[in-house]
């Protein structure tokens, strides 16, 4: 795998940078994230919360109005539930030229916003996934044998606690930068992803096929906390069936809309895996549980693809200054 400082090293520039940060249900999480956002320095140019929270508790509320009337944060609410469709709304509503998106349920170490954008300085590169460990992970700094989901895909696995920098293939979406022009190019974040399963997969498999370069920096790094409650994560069981109708759905859609045929290999790999599998068939019921969830999953599936992908409506970059802006 080649390093991605062939088109130049990065040198070090301002905070031209809009923080989104798309929350459900996670208020004193969320309250700790926004404090390490907002501990940077250099500090981002703005943060944009957009909260999808029915009822937040009045003290998560109360230090959010604090915050906006202060001018730290940009705060917007949206009613239903689709982190797809409030990352386009933030990415509509943002003003500078680098994205940067984080989980609600981070801590940001020293220094990572302007890790973050001292690699825009070079103009190959269109998008940043940053370093993260998780509660149970290790720092690695031997990335040994390629790791692929299928050869079909082409989708290579740098792992997130990788230490090294290199080119990189997937852009995670609890910790990644990008270009505002180049997103709107791409369209923004396909709205069909109902939960947050490969979602920003998708983008960065939009981002390879457009030949966008996208790197992972180790420098910018953060801890993700990985709260249990809140988010919106597809079921993974249904009396002790493997995969729920909503994962089959965000398989068949994602890897049947991005590689087609060759995505069909996936689909097949985890119906061995997760359907016909011996214990099922000592259990019938169990079996006919988990054919049901596949094939109701694919049929949404089918029609998702049938219908097209939905994107956010696409701004010209001459037209970024035009966006109306919130005041706090």
């Amino acid at each position: 795998m080649s390093t991605a400082t062939g088109a130049g090293t990065p040198q070090a520039g301002t905070l031209d940078l809009s923080v989104i940060i798309v929350t459900y249900n996670r208020g004193p999480t969320l309250l700790r994230t926004l404090e390490s956002v907002l501990a940077q320095s250099p500090a981002a140019r703005e943060v944009i919360v957009v909260d999808q929270t029915p009822q937040p508790t009045p003290a998560v509320k109360a230090q959010l109005d604090r915050w906006t009337a202060a001018g730290a944060i940009r705060y917007l609410f949206q009613a239903e539930p689709n982190a797809q469709r409030a990352r386009n709304r933030a990415i509509s509503e943002a003003t500078c030229g680098v994205l940067l998106f984080l989980d609600d349920d981070v801590i940001l170490y020293r220094g990572m916003m302007a890790a973050h954008l001292i690699n825009y300085s070079v103009p190959e590169i269109h998008a940043v996934g940053g370093f993260y460990t998780e509660p149970t992970d290790q720092r690695t700094d031997k990335l040994g044998t390629a790791v692929w989901w299928r050869p079909l895909t082409k989708m290579q696995v740098v792992p997130a606690t990788y230490t090294r920098r290199v080119d990189s293939l997937l852009w995670p979406s609890c910790n990644g930068s990008i270009r505002r022009e180049t997103i709107l190019k791409l369209g923004g974040f396909d709205e069909n992803y109902k939960y947050t399963l490969l979602d920003d997969t998708d983008l960065a498999a939009r981002m390879m096929k457009s030949r966008y370069l996208c790197v992972h920096d180790p420098e910018a790094g953060l801890m993700h906390l990985k709260e249990p409650s809140g988010g919106a994560r597809p079921a993974t069981s249904r009396d002790q069936v493997i995969a729920s109708r909503a994962m089959w759905f965000t398989w068949f859609y994602f890897f049947l809309m991005n590689f087609g045929l060759f995505g069909s290999g996936e689909i097949a790999f985890r119906l061995r895996t997760c359907v016909f599998r011996l214990p099922y068939f000592k259990r019938p019921r169990l079996l006919r549980l988990a054919c049901l969830e596949a094939f109701h999953g694919m049929r949404m599936g089918l029609k998702a693809i049938q219908s097209g992908r939905k994107l956010m409506q696409r701004h010209a970059e001459s037209d970024r200054n035009n966006i109306e802006v919130q005041k706090p």
